[in-house]
């Protein structure tokens, strides 16, 4: 079967996951390019743009609002969702929510990391896009890490923070997995923050996330409008005007790390250990 990776018009960390982790959990002779059968993993990707006549078989993935969501008929064989909201938005029993696939990473962190970071940032991919960030990380005296860099880079970094702020959800959810404090900030783009809460339900955390200033005008303009600004009016016009932006994101950035931490249970990320490898377990006899 072929492992699916969905791709935009830049690398994002919680895509890229998928090739670096699951190869890693089923075996690296498991997937291959035989497009008849789909493995559909960790993304919000369980939405209904995957061709009908393919057979999904789907591990951990989420429903994040992106489009309509899967129709779940015979082409579709599903062992595990992120959550409960995705459970619901496909039609599936909540027993199904078992946790990001990410999660498993607990499962090859490292014991006793070295720490080079106090706090570091991570923003949204779509963010880096259009925003100022790292300029405003670098004036409210944070590491940033960008999500858009290799796989091995952005978990070493992960791992070489005392605390996590992160746009990114897969920030908080490779955080929390390796057991790294972190501290939610609500994403600029609001299409990207109701996924959050399915995740976060899955392991019992009552999500209470930060507001992020807009630190360019382009950004602002994309709130504004509900949509990316076309590149010919974000990047020689909006940035004239971007520097009051920079200074209220960075000042919203630092009241940030004012806010009290998070990471799950020991016992809730146990019990989606476990189910995640029970789904995976299944998989593999059967597939294997």
């Amino acid at each position: 079967m072929k492992l699916f990776v969905s791709r935009g018009a830049a690398p994002n960390f919680g895509d890229e996951l998928n090739e670096y982790l699951l190869p890693r959990i089923f075996g690296e002779r498991f997937f291959d390019e035989d497009p008849s059968t789909r493995f559909v993993g960790i993304g919000s990707v369980l939405y209904d743009r995957h061709p009908q006549e393919v057979r999904k078989i789907v591990f951990s993935s989420g429903y994040g609002g992106y489009g309509n969501p899967a129709v779940l008929d015979e082409s579709w064989e599903v062992t595990c969702v992120r959550g409960p909201r995705t459970a619901r938005a496909v039609g599936l029993d909540p027993s199904y929510a078992a946790g990001d696939g990410a999660i498993l990473l607990n499962l090859f962190r490292d014991r006793a990391p070295l720490k080079r970071f106090k706090y570091s940032f991570i923003p949204h991919f779509e963010s880096l896009m259009i925003g100022s960030w790292p300029e405003v990380a670098a004036r409210a005296g944070v590491h940033l890490i960008d999500p858009r860099s290799p796989v091995k880079s952005v978990l070493a970094d992960i791992e070489a923070s005392e605390v996590i702020i992160t746009e990114a959800m897969h920030g908080a959810i490779v955080a929390d997995a390796l057991r790294v404090p972190w501290i939610a900030l609500r994403p600029v783009q609001d299409s990207h923050r109701n996924k959050w809460y399915d995740w976060a339900e899955a392991l019992d955390i009552e999500l209470r996330p930060t507001s992020l200033s807009p630190s360019s005008a382009a950004e602002a303009l994309q709130v504004l409008l509900n949509r990316h600004p076309s590149g010919r009016i974000a990047t020689p016009l909006l940035r004239l005007i971007d520097a009051p932006f920079k200074a209220i994101a960075a000042q919203s950035l630092r009241r940030a790390l004012c806010v009290e931490p998070c990471l799950s249970s020991n016992k809730a990320i146990d019990r989606a250990l476990g189910h995640l490898q029970d789904a995976a377990f299944k998989i593999k006899a059967k597939y294997a």
